[in-house]
């Protein structure tokens, strides 16, 4: 795991970061913790079981990851800024590949207050 990025919202910090692969497998998690807690806790962090963000076979975008957040310009809206690959056959070794592309699209949250990020696409 690695690359990751911090989101605080809704009273909760959110934690991104990077794994499984360099290839299409690539994708991103999640932990969080309640904005109060003690965060040195490790009982205070909850992780996702599975992946928030991975690759799109429909929108041909794969392995997303290395994320980043920032704000739009209206100052309100939360962006994911991240990179992928339009292919999957990469040639030699996908961690020195440099033909990965910069994404980026607004954060959507649940009624719950988390993050939904959706799929990868060109237009979102």
């Amino acid at each position: 795991n690695e690359g990751p990025a911090v989101l605080i919202r809704n009273g909760r910090i959110f934690i991104t970061y990077s794994g499984s692969a360099t290839d299409e497998n690539y994708c991103m998690g999640v932990i969080w913790a309640d904005q109060d807690a003690d965060l040195l806790d490790p009982k205070s962090w909850t992780k996702s079981q599975k992946p928030v963000f991975q690759s799109d076979m429909d929108n041909a975008i794969y392995g997303p990851g290395h994320n980043s957040f920032t704000v739009a310009e209206d100052g309100k809206t939360d962006m994911l800024v991240y990179h992928a690959r339009t292919y999957t056959e990469i040639e030699g070794d996908p961690l020195w590949n440099p033909d990965r592309h910069t994404f980026i699209k607004p954060i959507k949250y649940d009624a719950d207050g988390f993050p939904v990020f959706g799929k990868p696409s060109m237009v979102d």
